[in-house]
This record gives structure tokens, C-alpha cells and sequence, in this order.
């Protein structure tokens, strides 16, 4: 009766040690379930706390779908140390094998990932944790946890990529003027104002248009240097621009110049009547209105000939730019001016060889530039 009494204690102390249990808490968060392409990807974080000393909690996600069907996936294990041994020797697994890997901890937080072959089945399907604790004494199934329900994994529609039309931006439309000025450059963009003094002249006359005369001449002789071709040019743009609806003239500058050959009042005087002549001559053949010309007498066209100069290889080139450079036209003072001191160097060859091949070239009517502006 005594050893019966003893045996009936000691079997109430182990039920009531075994109620006070708590059972191990599992939480879990960042559940994501999602398919890419014919792949299921499964991944969350668990963290298990109150597992009991020298217990194992083996806890194994599972994917169940709607119609019974369901996949097992790998699990996670946690346990100490000692509870990781004697679970070894119970497997006949020896402490040293390295394949197996170590448990995890209780309160450590381990993130889970795994993929596995989709199936049609999926779609729609639930995921949960199963949880089985196991110790020295007992086993034991905890409640199953829901981390995920119903879940869509039908692969999306692809949506057509709208196609946008190709932005063309709007053509340019050019005026009449604007494409004419492409291949003229004594054509230019009205703007307000004009250049009409002799450095004009020198800056310009590879863009200006020249009409060429005889020495001492002022008639516009169209056979003259083959005046005809930038005549007949000339009035050809002007009367384009002219009967254009998109664009007008607005101004036609024309300078007058002669070379230095001759008196300063002779030459003068040449420069305005050409400038003159050739006005005439444009109104003659086109219908423009006189008032919108510019007349401009600049006589002789020194800066031209400086600059025809500083271009050349003629012998005495550097003397004749420092003379233009540094004496007056005429200085009444030495009784002396510009052209006497040229005429005196190199015996006079210099002279001769400008008076040849650059004076020919200062017998124009200078410099003709035609404006043009947009009509309104």
C-alpha cells in the first residue's frame, strides 16, 4: 500500500510538470508567395520563442491547394544543443557528419526562401506552418499557423505596349528669301540697320556683289568683266523675293568706291555716279521702288586694298600696310600723302603690280547687299 501511494505521487508530480508547459510561440512576418514564370517563389521570416530546454521543434511549411492537392517543403528545425545530440544518436547519426547542419536557436529569427515547380492547382492555394515539438518524454503537434490564404499565382495577362506614334517634329517651312539666301550671300536677314562705311566694304566684299567699270567710267556696261552674270543674277533674285507671298525686300545697299588712282575729288566723285548707275540700272529691270535703296560714297576703297594686300605675296607688301596704316590720305603739312609714298617704292614696281592686279578690282560700284524680312 506505502509503494502504491509513492507511485501514484510521483505519477501526479510528472502530469502536473507536464501541464505547466508552456507550448513554443511561433511568429511569423514578410510572408510573400509568388510565381515567375513556372516557378512558385515561397519566402518569409520565423522566429520561435519558449521552446522548452532539450526539446526539438521541427516546424514544415506546407502549400495546400483547393482540391486536396499539396506540397511538403523542406523544414526548419530548432532545438539546443544537447536536444540536437540526442536526437542524433537516436538516428544513429554521428556528431561529426557534415552534411547535417546545426539547429536554430529559439528567439533567433531566420528567414526562409524556397522555390519549387508551379502547377495549376496552386493557384488559389493556402500556405501554413505545421508545427511538431519532441522531447524526452513526449510528442506533440502544435496548432497549425495560416500564413497566407487564397493566394493568386495565375500568371498576369501581358497588356499590349500602347505604341506612340513617332514624334516628327514640324517641318521648317522657309521663306522664299530664306532659301534663296542659302546659296546668295549677298542676301541677309533685315534686322533694323546697315553697314555703309568703308570697313563694311573691307569686311564684306568676299560676300558682297561687285559690278566692275572701267577706269575712269561710271556707265554699267554689262559686257564689262562679265558684268552680264551678276546682273542678270542680281535681278533675277530680286524680282523672286519680290513677287514672293512669304517675304520682301526691305532695304538694297549700295557703296560706291573707286581705286586710288586719280585725284581724291575725281574719285570721289566716280564712286557716286557708279553707287548712282547702278541703282538706275536694278529699277530699270525690276519693279522696285527707288525709296528702298541705300546710296552710299565711301570714294576710294582703302581698307579693300589693305585688305587685298595683306592677302598677296608682292614684294613690298609689309611697307605698303604700314604706309596704309600709319600716313594720311594726304597730309598738307609734308605736302605728301598715302599714294605718293607708295608710288616710290621699289622704283615704282610696287605701284605698277597693285595698279594691275588690285585696282581692277576697287572699280566697282563697291558693295551691294540686299535685305530681306518675313511678310506679315
Amino acid at each position: 500500500m506505502k509503494y502504491c501511494v509513492l507511485l501514484c505521487g510521483l505519477l501526479l508530480m510528472q502530469a502536473v510538470g507536464l501541464s505547466a508547459k508552456e507550448r513554443a510561440r511561433l511568429q511569423a512576418d514578410g510572408v510573400n508567395i509568388s510565381r515567375s514564370g513556372d516557378s512558385v517563389h515561397v519566402s518569409f521570416r520565423l522566429r520561435v520563442e519558449r521552446l522548452t530546454k532539450d526539446y526539438i521543434l521541427r516546424v514544415t511549411p506546407l502549400l495546400y491547394g483547393k482540391d486536396g492537392q499539396h506540397a511538403v517543403l523542406p523544414p526548419l528545425e530548432y532545438g539546443s544543443r544537447m536536444a540536437q545530440i540526442v536526437e542524433w544518436r537516436e538516428k544513429r547519426v554521428k556528431e561529426k557528419r557534415k552534411s547535417v547542419s546545426a539547429y536554430h536557436k529559439a528567439g533567433e529569427t531566420v528567414a526562409y526562401t524556397f522555390a519549387l515547380p508551379y502547377g495549376e492547382w496552386m493557384n488559389g492555394a493556402s500556405l501554413r506552418l505545421d508545427a511538431k515539438s519532441k522531447g524526452c518524454c513526449s510528442e506533440e503537434m502544435l496548432p497549425p499557423v495560416l500564413l497566407a490564404a487564397d493566394v493568386a499565382l495565375i500568371a498576369p495577362v501581358e497588356q499590349p505596349v500602347p505604341v506612340m506614334p513617332e514624334l516628327v517634329p514640324a517641318p521648317i517651312v522657309e521663306t522664299v528669301a530664306e532659301q534663296l539666301a542659302q546659296e546668295n550671300t549677298f542676301l541677309e536677314e533685315w534686322t533694323g540697320s546697315t553697314r555703309s562705311d568703308e570697313a563694311a566694304v573691307a569686311d564684306d566684299t568676299e560676300t558682297a556683289l561687285a559690278i566692275h567699270f572701267p577706269i575712269g567710267k561710271w556707265e554699267v556696261l554689262p559686257d564689262y568683266e562679265n558684268n552680264h552674270i551678276a546682273l542678270d543674277h542680281l535681278v533675277s533674285v530680286l524680282n523672286k523675293i519680290a513677287g514672293a507671298k512669304d517675304s520682301r525686300i526691305a532695304r538694297i545697299l549700295v557703296v560706291g568706291a573707286a581705286s586710288p588712282d586719280g585725284s581724291a575729288k575725281q574719285n570721289e566723285y566716280l564712286a557716286g555716279k557708279r553707287a548712282q548707275a547702278l541703282t538706275d540700272y536694278i529699277t530699270s529691270y525690276t519693279a522696285l521702288s527707288p525709296s528702298l535703296f541705300e546710296i552710299s560714297n565711301i570714294g576710294v576703297a582703302w581698307n579693300a586694298l589693305r585688305a587685298l594686300v595683306a592677302d598677296s605675296d608682292m614684294a613690298g607688301r609689309q611697307q605698303v600696310l604700314n604706309i596704309i596704316d600709319t600716313v594720311p590720305v594726304w597730309d598738307a603739312t609734308r605736302n605728301t600723302g598715302r599714294l605718293g609714298l607708295i608710288m616710290q617704292l621699289n622704283q615704282g614696281k610696287t605701284y605698277e603690280y597693285m595698279k594691275r592686279h588690285f585696282f581692277p578690282k576697287l572699280r566697282n560700284a563697291g558693295y551691294i547687299k540686299v535685305f530681306y524680312e518675313a511678310q506679315p
